[in-house]
């Protein structure tokens, strides 16, 4: 019961933007709609903040697509909520709330959950602990750490700073792994499906309604998105081949 309340008061309450956020009324204005209800109001607000703030902190924009995630559960845009909060989380990989507040939409939207609790799942979510700037930093300070002890082995010599230096060559190999994973996934620009019918997408293989129907993809699939018309969004398969879906059966994930 008690996480139930706690998870509730994630769903109806905003995130507050921390001092030095560059539109503090609007986001005051934002907050102040939702807790009224006025959704709508909340959401161009937020949305106007993002489309608006190229220079916002990356955290700051991580919070506000948390609350716009709020605002599309509260309406009952399940799946729409789903793409907000995964589009925070990789911004704010370690969020307790977004993440509390993503396996409870894709609870309710009947989808796996986002962290299936298996080695691979564990695996993932180790690497995209960190965010890209700070696995950079990670890199940086084993690197030091690293090229001290090279130097102290080379100026003293001994077991311990041999045992040293290859412990630091191990610390700088650990600490590639998250930032190349950050990498790799900053390349991609990935979205996800949340079209909400039974079958899922329909992915055609041309951006036209008569087109043949070359695949079906489900609710909560993350597909790669190669190109863009004004309705259409052309994504890579699994497998390797790409299609066209209609650009409203799928959220971007890159904010």
């Amino acid at each position: 019961m008690r996480t139930r309340a706690i998870l509730l008061a994630a769903l109806l309450a905003p995130a507050f933007a921390p001092q030095g956020d560059p539109s503090p009324a609007r986001d005051r204005d934002a907050v102040l709609a939702f807790r009224q209800g006025d959704l709508e109001t909340a959401r161009s607000a937020w949305l106007a903040e993002l489309e608006e703030g190229a220079g916002l902190p990356q955290a700051e924009r991580g919070r506000i697509l948390y609350d716009l995630g709020n605002v599309a559960f509260r309406k009952g845009d399940v799946l729409e909520a789903v793409g907000w909060y995964t589009a925070s989380l990789r911004l704010r990989p370690r969020d307790a709330d977004a993440w509390r507040n993503l396996e409870h939409a894709r609870t309710t939207a009947k989808l796996e959950p986002a962290d299936r609790g298996d080695l691979a799942a564990t695996v993932e979510r180790l690497l995209s602990a960190l965010t890209l700037e700070e696995s950079q930093w990670l890199v940086l300070v084993a690197t030091v750490l690293w090229a001290g002890a090279l130097a102290g082995e080379a100026l003293r010599g001994g077991r311990v700073w041999r045992r040293l230096s290859i412990g630091g060559l191990c610390l700088v190999l650990a600490s590639l792994a998250p930032w190349a994973w950050n990498r790799a996934r900053t390349a991609r620009d990935p979205v996800l499906v949340i079209e909400g019918s039974e079958r899922g997408a329909e992915v055609r293989s041309e951006p036209r309604e008569g087109a043949a129907v070359v695949a079906t993809v489900a609710a909560g699939e993350e597909l790669e998105r190669l190109d863009a018309l004004p309705d259409w969004t052309k994504g890579e398969l699994p497998g390797g081949s790409a299609g066209w879906a209609r650009g409203r059966s799928l959220f971007s994930l890159r904010r």
